[in-house]
């Protein structure tokens, strides 16, 4: 016959010793010195930490107050004292109280690591690794000082140190799994994938159930191109944590990037019902809907991002894009105004707002689009080609010969430069360098010979060019 737990006697011992810890905080406050000489380090920690727990700084620091006044030079009580400032943010005293504890022992490890620990909350890294180092110049092999060295040369980009910190702690403990784990962050950011991989692997070969863990494993395989290897990683994270947002977003991202869309739509979707305001996952579920032609869904969402982050400029390039696909010029270029009045030095932005221009028939504002795009992108040859073109619409054919030349230097086996070079000769009725250049056109790209889209006297030179052939 089984037993059971018996909760009630394990609730009613717990409020007996949170009773006496009570009565023990009582005597100190009210320095009751009978009670000082059975208080021994572990004693005064229980009272710390339930004060602690308790959010009640104050008190505690009261108590250790009066523990000093019996017991002046306790390494331990002003130890103990300084970390009850760490935790109050008041790191100033905290080094104070350190200082005090280390000058009575100064070869404490544990107090010059707590120190240590309080000058990288404090933002003083440098003295934080002197710190760490000063206990590993008289004892190398601690475990506890390496190990913090390690994350504040994480903090200080220090990547390679780091892991030499890990490393080390590895070969005094072997299944030291917060130092795999480490690792595994470290490698990745250097991008030593494989490295970062195996890490993260041997971390959950010591902790199976730690699902940041199997998330990190996920964004190194998608990011190494596995992406289905990287989806059954998100996959056992969400089987450790189903509210794990950015877990459902990353499985949509891997989805996306093998072209399963209805899948990555799923996840964005469930993703947002457990953070409705997450930007990136609107924005990437509008982008999965413009790919699959849903403009109108992607507008939708496109919306909601910008409502919620007015300065996220993609989503307003996002959604011009998708009013430019259905032929509402007027809203995107509104939107493509927007997105460059967020991010005026992308390319990108100005030559969709460029196009837009053009197709409004707003000529002259989109040349000026277009040399903005040049002048961000020099070689941007497409947008160089565009520009010639709108040249020659505005009939400003000296420009767009400049610019034509330039491209058939550049790039003599592109036919497009060849073919708006024809046009403009044949608009400047100089029919024999017009054929000319259609020629040459053909010779590059053949197969685009009766795509190519003749006007005004066009027909004419193209029933010429087929006599002639026949």
């Amino acid at each position: 016959m089984g037993y059971f737990d018996d909760i009630e006697f394990e609730e009613g011992s717990k409020k007996k010793k949170n009773l006496e810890k009570e009565e023990l905080i009582e005597a100190l406050l009210s320095k009751r010195e009978r009670i000082m000489p059975d208080l021994d380090i572990d004693s005064i920690d229980d009272i710390v930490n339930y004060l602690l727990e308790k959010n009640l700084h104050t008190k505690a620091i009261s108590c250790l107050n009066t523990l000093l006044d019996y017991f002046p030079f306790s390494n331990e009580i002003w130890q103990r004292k300084a970390i009850i400032y760490d935790h109050k943010g008041d790191y100033n005293t905290a080094l104070e109280c350190f200082d005090k504890a280390i000058n009575l022992n100064p070869n404490d490890e544990e107090s010059l690591i707590n120190k240590g620990i309080t000058l990288d909350n404090s933002g003083k890294f440098a003295e934080s690794i002197e710190c760490f180092d000063s206990v590993l110049n008289f004892a190398p092999n601690n475990i506890d000082a390496l190990f913090n060295k390690g994350l504040i040369l994480e903090k200080c980009d220090r990547f390679g140190d780091a892991i030499t910190c890990f490393k080390k702690i590895i070969e005094l403990d072997k299944d030291h799994k917060d130092s795999y784990y480490e690792m595994g962050y470290c490698y990745d950011y250097l991008d030593r994938l494989v490295d970062s991989l195996e890490a993260y692997e041997k971390h959950i070969g010591i902790v199976p159930f730690n699902y940041n863990a199997w998330y990190n494993k996920g964004v190194v395989q998608s990011r190494m191109g596995r992406y289905y290897y990287a989806i059954e990683s998100y996959e056992m994270a969400l089987s450790l944590n189903p509210k794990f947002a950015s877990a459902w977003y990353n499985k949509g991202n891997a989805y996306a990037s093998i072209g399963i869309l209805t899948r990555a739509i799923e996840d964005y979707k469930t993703a947002l019902s457990i953070n409705r305001k997450d930007v990136y996952a609107l924005y990437n579920l509008a982008s999965a809907y413009e790919q699959i032609g849903d403009n109108k869904g992607a507008i939708e969402y496109f919306t909601k991002a910008v409502a919620i982050e007015p300065g996220h400029y993609e989503s307003y390039f996002g959604r011009g894009n998708c009013y430019y696909q259905i032929e509402d010029f007027n809203k995107a270029l509104r939107d493509y105004d927007k997105a460059v009045d967020l991010f005026r030095e992308n390319p990108e932005l100005w030559y969709a707002k460029a196009d837009a221009e053009y197709n409004l028939g707003r000529l002259e504002e989109s040349i000026l689009s277009y040399n903005t795009v040049l002048a961000l992108s020099p070689d941007n040859h497409q947008a160089s080609l565009d520009l010639a073109n709108t040249y020659i619409d505005v009939e400003e054919y000296s420009k767009a010969d400049d610019l034509l030349c330039a491209l058939i230097d550049k790039q003599p086996s592109w036919a497009e430069p060849y073919y708006a070079k024809a046009k403009l000769f044949f608009l400047q009725a100089e029919v024999e360098l017009g054929i000319k250049y259609i020629e040459m056109a053909f010779t590059i790209n053949p197969e685009e010979r009766f795509e190519f889209n003749f006007e005004r006297d066009w027909e004419r030179v193209l029933q010429f060019l087929i006599s002639r052939d026949n």
